[in-house]
């Protein structure tokens, strides 16, 4: 934290004391210290700074998404229109639908397919039937795509109903054939903006020069503000941000402000189901979101084929905290997740902990993977049963530098015009946030819980 110290300022180089009185303007690198001010207000902002900062060297920023893991590991895509496959051996033709986001662009002559024939009922053994694909026609410019020729495999005739789930199951080639067809998929571009920030600090110099009760140093006391106040307000804006560029004015997105503008709502105890490309937005009655609630929508979040990392930051509202830790009279999360009151150690595992960046940190340690909730207290009024979950691996702190200048957070000092008696100073930082793979990120909306 920057010392003021009876009219001097040690703001610049460790142990350089800059005296306040120079008229000239001064500028002072400030990136990594304003990260340690006041941590506990503006949590968001300080892991970012900390594991999450990558300059740019451009305003617009660029970035790729690479979403290979996914089609790697799920490989499935769903039948479109209806198809009758005769005895095994025979060839015809079939459509495979995408307008559900799948990806296709893998599938190649020789793959199996395995198709899903009928729907599961209790009792009931399940139908499916393997089908080798021959030929592909991929059309980009049509919902649909058509395997021009396959085979069936065994079994006798099947009928595939619309929709019917579709998986690729390996490959199978003739003895001495030649090497199989490649497949290979582009990662997706994604774009954000650098945003800039001010805030100044003024004093007459006859305030300066003033001694006050209870605080003698008044300009020490009202720069700590700006301060607080210039952090909490880049913190806002990775929170709520809306991407944009208008009239000269560029803003940058906000991981809230992204998954809200950029996902499906569901609706209270539905689970969340996968889709490329876009963010999970879901609102619950604390009733509607128990411990049990949490695992079902984790398969979701957590699964390794949707590209995301087996740990996310929770950032919290104090209401979501304290229902978190809520464990009597069947009012909480954990009560009413178990049907009791008693901590079950086999279902769940729950530690609190001082983090390594300032803040008290809950972790929440789940079989499909962990979550480490902090206090965010700027969720409040609208947003204040909110819990944001971010994937620490696809978001990064973007401040511009480039050409020998930094453009992260620095102290201008001396901004006021020359035959003011005063002084002001400015704080300013450019940079953005950048939001990746918007699928490994997640807002849940607790409404009502307090």
């Amino acid at each position: 934290m920057p010392n003021y110290n009876k009219g001097q300022v040690n703001f610049g180089t460790p142990g350089e004391i800059i005296n306040s009185e120079i008229p000239s303007r001064r500028l002072y690198d400030f990136s990594d210290r304003i990260a340690e001010l006041a941590p506990e207000e503006s949590p968001f902002f300080v892991y970012l700074s900390k594991v999450g900062k990558v300059p740019t060297s451009d305003s617009q920023f660029r970035y790729l998404e690479d979403r290979t893991k996914i089609s790697i590991a799920d490989r499935s895509f769903l039948s479109a229109g209806g198809a009758t496959l005769v005895a095994e051996g025979s060839n015809m033709s079939m459509d495979f639908d995408t307008s559900d986001g799948a990806e296709v662009s893998w599938l190649i002559p020789g793959m199996i397919v395995s198709v899903s024939l009928n729907a599961t009922a209790s009792g009931t053994l399940p139908a499916f039937g393997n089908v080798r694909i021959n030929s592909v026609s991929h059309n980009a410019a049509s919902t649909t795509c058509g395997i021009t020729s396959v085979s069936t495999i065994a079994g006798a005739a099947m009928t595939i109903a619309d929709n019917a789930q579709c998986t690729v199951i390996g490959t199978s080639f003739q003895e001495g054939s030649g090497s199989p067809d490649v497949w290979s998929e582009q990662m997706d571009n994604g774009f954000g903006y650098t945003q800039i920030f001010k805030t100044a600090c003024e004093m007459s110099n006859t305030a300066r020069a003033t001694q006050y009760r209870g605080y003698a140093d008044e300009w020490q006391r009202i720069w700590n503000l700006k301060l607080r106040e210039h952090k909490v307000d880049i913190e806002r804006a990775m929170l709520f941000g809306q991407q944009a560029s208008r009239g000269g004015i560029q803003y940058t997105d906000g991981v809230v402000g992204q998954i809200i503008r950029n996902s499906t709502a569901i609706d209270g105890g539905n689970v969340m189901t996968y889709t490329s490309d876009k963010s999970y937005y879901k609102s619950n009655t604390a009733a509607q979101w128990t411990y049990d609630d949490l695992l079902t929508d984790f398969e979701v979040m957590y699964d390794p084929a949707r590209g995301g990392s087996a740990s996310k930051l929770g950032l919290a509202s104090l209401p979501v905290i304290s229902y978190f830790n809520k464990l009597g009279n069947g009012a909480g999360f954990i009560a009413v997740s178990s049907g009791g009151t008693e901590d079950n150690p086999l279902r769940y595992n729950f530690n609190q902990s001082q983090g390594a960046f300032g803040h008290k940190v809950m972790k929440v340690e789940t079989i499909h993977g962990d979550l480490s909730l902090v206090k965010e207290p700027l969720f409040r009024g609208f947003s204040a049963g909110f819990l944001a979950l971010v994937d620490l691996e696809h978001v990064s702190y973007r401040p511009l530098v480039g050409n020998g200048v930094n453009r992260d957070t620095s102290i201008t000092s001396n901004v006021q015009q020359g035959d003011e008696d005063l002084r002001k100073d400015m704080i300013l930082t450019e940079a953005g946030l950048e939001v990746s793979l918007p699928e490994t990120h997640a807002l849940i909306n607790l409404e009502g819980v307090n």
